[in-house]
């Protein structure tokens, strides 16, 4: 499959690879296969990476399907959307996504390789994230290109991605807008607000809304709908966290409310879809009927 991206004046002086990595959303892998079978053309000519390019090249990246380097595994799958690009599926909470080094089965990616595996396809990309305890809807491409093509969509603001979340406490308002600083330690896996910009600190900004209030056993439980402008590490956690309203069994960010994972579900998603000229993809999810969402109409 080829790839094509023409170079516009914000990105004009960027190296080839830098843009194969950032525009492109290219893994490693991928980049260095190409690197390595001469498929990186500028203007229709093989160019090396490390190639400055100008405002106006057209920049042709062929990318060689290769199936995934972790075993199928039948399992549990609900399918929520399929098309000949992606699949979305309902990620229960506590499986992680994706096999690391260490660990190669036993993660949600496992199982939709085996079902894509026996559709015929070849192969199995997950285009986004959710942390293991954050159940709901998943996205996962088809083939590398359609992979890098979804990716570089999620990057912009044409996504409109939905959580719902069971906090401890009630906001003092019904809705907001919360802007921080977030500083991820990955010694601790833990993510903390911070007050001034410094090595490894990124911007964090989210919108949110009340939907419904409830006390159950002297404690009062809000549900709420968070939309993410920004995709940061334990982002939903740690905001509502900070001012005192952790989620529901959230305790490694201080919540006293046991729940066998931290009450947060990635409940909607919706986008153009990148193949068709009109008409968008648009993916829901409702999280477990068990507590707390059990507390609520959902």
């Amino acid at each position: 499959m080829t790839l094509r991206y023409t170079v516009g004046p914000d990105k004009a002086g960027s190296t080839l690879q830098s843009l194969c990595r950032t525009a492109l959303r290219l893994s490693a892998a991928q980049l260095r296969r190409a690197k390595q079978k001469q498929g990186l053309l500028v203007n229709g000519s093989p160019a090396f990476a490390s190639r400055p390019l100008c405002a106006g090249d057209l920049v042709q990246v062929e990318l060689w399907e290769e199936p995934p380097a972790y075993p199928p595994e039948p399992g549990g799958l609900r399918i929520l959307y399929e098309d000949e690009l992606m699949l979305a599926v309902n990620k229960p909470q506590g499986v992680i996504v994706h096999p690391t080094h260490s660990r190669l089965t036993g993660t949600l990616a496992n199982r939709v390789w085996a079902y894509l595996q026996a559709g015929g396809s070849d192969g199995c990309h997950a285009v986004d994230r959710l942390d293991r305890d954050t159940g709901g809807v998943m996205v996962f491409a088809l083939s590398a290109a359609g992979c890098a093509s979804l990716q570089r969509l999620f990057q912009g603001s044409e996504v409109s991605k939905e959580y719902l979340a069971v906090v401890c406490g009630c906001p003092g308002e019904s809705s907001g807008c919360w802007q921080d600083l977030l500083w991820h330690d990955k010694t601790r896996n833990k993510t903390y607000v911070v007050r001034r910009m410094r090595k490894g600190v990124k911007e964090a900004l989210c919108e949110w809304e009340t939907v419904s209030s409830v006390t159950h056993d002297g404690q009062p439980f809000t549900l709420v709908r968070v939309r993410l402008h920004t995709g940061r590490t334990h982002q939903i956690r740690v905001q509502f966290a900070s001012r005192g309203i952790p989620l529901a069994g959230d305790r490694k960010y201080g919540a006293s409310v046991r729940a066998d994972t931290p009450a947060l579900w990635a409940s909607g998603i919706s986008f153009p879809h990148p193949d068709r000229k009109s008409g968008a993809v648009t993916v829901r999810a409702a999280p477990p009927a068990v507590f707390p969402w059990n507390l609520f109409s959902l």
